[in-house]
């Protein structure tokens, strides 16, 4: 155990050496996923307490748990601080050293499993370093920080394999459930990894106690109570202590980032891949990796193989000379049946139906991490085997013969492993220049310009960046991001949006209605205080929208990198108070037919209130049209015959459906008179400020053509529409509804409870 150790220590020394001398000098990734692990933990660390993170979506800040920040880890850390040694400036440091020496803590249990299968302490030894640093844990230095701990697998499996043993297992029990508890409370894919594990046993072991079913339950309940305890732990304690409840139930993923064969047991640039390019399609996502390495591979062929022969003579095959070892196998079979949870097996072949009845499966959208159990398990079989074979040529008086064959197959497992983890750590060594003061010292700024920290209560970014789920996505501020961060971890400022998928649907919305047109009042501000906002602009194009809002706001310092600027609180409503005044003047002046009223003449006019519909949602009025899946039409029209030939403007009310993980795609059809396609046009629906509730604004400019019919059609699923307006670009249109709603131009009326 010692010169393994020794062996572990003196690689990642190699590996790291200069990371390790300076931990805090360098940034694994520069990617804006990266550098937002890294900041969510250096901020916290310096200016955080509790449970919650308020550095980021300001004013309300999130949860630890749902933003990737180690959170138990981190209340260790800060007790450290408090009264050991003070850490708090060392947040980049701490996480890449927790990084680096998680993978060394990872060498004894993959040597303790391999000995327990009677393996040699030299053979268990190299083949503990193989599998550590074949492993696709190492792969994750290079962002998703959290998955870098590939100890909790192993030591799972090993204290697994010891509660089997014991004849009094509650010692062991006890273990199994704080190493499960310790890895929910790292990452919730930890709990479900160490969940599913022992539930897959528990159901071989079903199939191997079948005929004394009655005899194996109370084992049987008793892993399944080590399986299910800390998962409904750690999901109850973070349910408890959580103040949000529209979380995103649906996150996108389940049904595309999963494994399979290619990704177990294909390398990740395999000369296979390219011959057959064109021919047969043998990718995978990056999620799905767990090359088990070619030694692994080749024998998993050779089974399939031997099998298929056997089976094609009507041989029966001798399950014994495949798996040998008993105790083993238990795991092997178990391990098949989370590698096939992680190809989405059985949910993509049309059960998907099942997930609406274990909602809890579709919050871990990455199905392929479950693979790397079956890494673990079957690399360490593939060894065990090797060993196996080796012992049988031994015996047969092949001794120099197996053993250089044996030596051979290591030096190229490992061979594999080198040059696997030499690529996982090529890119890693970038120099810390964000979440540093060696570079632009943010405080130092402020004081030229005679300001402070204390002078803003928030920070707020352009080009705007903000993520609502999987459904309104804007990355094109991800730059802006990065630097926002870097000022946020100096100052202590924290930041306004957030870039968490897990955040609160309708906080993410206010957010994203920050940028919205001056008709719609932005329902964040009335949350923060009359401090302004420290604005942080990247020197990159901006949208209308953002140029308004740096037009309103006063620069104080340029760079090359970012400017800085004090943004107004109010900066945010500029211009609603005149329409407010605007739209209660128009709806008493325009000429009326029912419940329109508008300046030009009602037949240019298509307005759509659904009002016939029944709907539990709805925008204004008492309806609103709704389709669980497929596609809605919701006009075809020939246009310049009924508008002419002037600019239109198109507009309706989507809502943001938290019941799926997309958002519906709307398309603009153009048919011309032979009902033949000429145009198809799809509409934004996902980079949209004009945010109103759980709605947003779709619009559309159009400049009707003689002869052409146009058709607005929606895709998708859990599709809601209502309030659909087509109207002469620049005329005016109040629309007064019976239930007192008031919209113009399509933008609701808020009434002065709404502000």
């Amino acid at each position: 155990m010692i010169a393994i150790l020794g062996a572990g220590l003196l690689i990642l020394v190699a590996l790291f050496g200069r990371v390790i001398v300076n931990p805090d000098s360098y940034l694994f990734s520069t990617s804006g996923d990266a550098v937002k692990s890294y900041y969510n933990f250096s901020y916290y660390l310096k200016y955080d307490s509790g449970i919650g993170h308020d550095g980021i979506n300001y004013p309300y800040g999130d949860h630890l748990q749902y933003i990737n920040s180690h959170p138990l880890y981190l209340q260790v850390i800060k007790i450290l601080d408090r009264f050991i040694y003070p850490l708090s400036d060392h947040g980049v440091g701490i996480l890449n050293l927790t990084m680096i020496f998680s993978l060394l803590f990872a060498i004894p249990f993959i040597y303790l499993v391999l000995r327990k299968f009677s393996l040699p302490p030299w053979y268990a030894a190299v083949v503990s370093l193989i599998i550590l640093f074949l492993s696709p844990q190492v792969d994750r230095l290079g962002g998703h920080f959290e998955m870098v701990y590939a100890f909790f697998i192993p030591l799972f499996w090993y204290l697994l394999i010891r509660w089997h043993e014991a004849s009094r297992k509650g010692w062991w029990t006890l273990l199994l459930l704080i190493t499960a508890l310790v890895g929910g409370f790292t990452s919730a894919y930890y709990a479900a990894f160490l969940a599913i594990f022992p539930m897959a046993i528990f159901l071989v072991q079903l199939w191997n106690n079948r005929k004394e079913l009655k005899g194996y339950f109370p084992e049987g309940l008793h892993l399944l109570m080590i399986a299910i305890l800390p998962l409904l732990i750690v999901k109850g304690l973070v349910t408890i202590t959580d103040w949000v409840d529209d979380r995103p139930d649906n996150p996108w993923g389940f049904f595309i980032f999963h494994s399979n064969v290619f990704s177990i047991f294909l390398p990740p640039r395999s000369i296979l891949r390219e011959l057959t390019s064109g021919i047969v399609d043998i990718s995978y996502r990056w999620e799905g990796r767990a090359y088990v390495g070619l030694p692994a591979t080749l024998l998993a062929l050779s089974f399939f193989i031997t099998m298929l022969f056997q089976l094609a003579g009507r041989k029966r095959p001798h399950w014994k000379s495949y798996f040998p070892n008993k105790t083993l196998n238990l795991y092997l079979a178990a391990s098949v049946i989370v590698l096939l949870f992680s190809m989405c097996i059985p949910f993509k072949w049309g059960l998907g139906f099942l997930t609406e009845l274990l909602p809890l499966l579709k919050q871990f959208r990455c199905l392929g991490r479950f693979s790397w159990i079956f890494y673990y398990v079957f690399t360490v079989f593939t060894a065990t085997y090797l060993y196996y074979l080796y012992r049988i040529a031994r015996k047969k008086g092949y001794r120099i013969q197996a053993m250089a064959l044996l030596l051979i197959i290591l030096s190229f497992w490992g061979l594999e492993a080198a040059s696997r983890v030499q690529k996982s750590t090529s890119r890693i060594f970038n120099k810390n220049e964000v979440l540093s003061t060696s570079g632009i010292d943010i405080g130092a700024l402020l004081e030229e310009s005679g300001r402070s920290s204390d002078d803003f209560q928030g920070l707020f970014f352009l080009p705007f960046a903000n993520t609502c789920g999987d459904k309104l996505q804007f990355e094109r501020g991800l730059g802006a991001f990065t630097e926002a961060m870097r000022c946020s971890d100096q100052t202590g400022i924290p930041l306004v949006q957030s870039f968490s998928p897990r955040i609160s649907l309708s906080q993410a919305m206010s957010s994203i209605q920050l940028l919205a047109d001056s008709t719609i009042y932005k329902q964040r501000v009335n949350d923060m205080n009359q401090k302004p906002l420290l604005l942080v602009v990247a020197p990159q194009e901006l949208n209308r929208q953002e140029l308004a809002l740096l037009d309103r706001a006063e620069v104080f310092w340029s760079g090359e990198k970012f400017l800085l600027a004090t943004l107004p609180v109010h900066a945010f409503n500029k211009g609603f108070d005149s329409w407010m005044q605007l739209a209660n003047s128009l709806s008493d002046s325009l000429s009326c037919t029912g419940k329109l009223c508008t300046n030009v003449n009602p037949e240019q006019l298509i307005y759509m209130d659904f009002e016939e519909s029944s709907s539990d949602l709805v925008f204004t009025g008492s309806g609103a049209k709704y389709l669980k899946k497929g596609t809605m039409e919701l006009f075809s029209d020939n246009l310049y015959e009924r508008c002419s030939d002037s600019e239109l403007e198109l507009s309706f009310w989507l809502y943001v459906d938290h019941r799926t993980n997309n958002m519906p795609t709307p398309e603009l059809w153009q048919w011309d008179e032979n009902n033949k396609l000429i145009h198809k046009e799809k509409l934004n629906s996902r980079e949209v400020h004009n945010v109103d509730g759980m709605w947003v604004r779709i619009g559309k400019n159009v400049n009707p053509e003689p002869g052409i019919r146009y058709q607005l059609t929606i895709r998708g699923k859990q599709i809601t529409v209502d309030d659909l307006l087509l109207k002469p670009a620049g005329a005016r249109v109040v629309v007064r509804h019976e239930t007192g709603d008031l919209l113009l131009d399509n933008f609701r009326v808020p009434v002065a409870t709404d502000r």
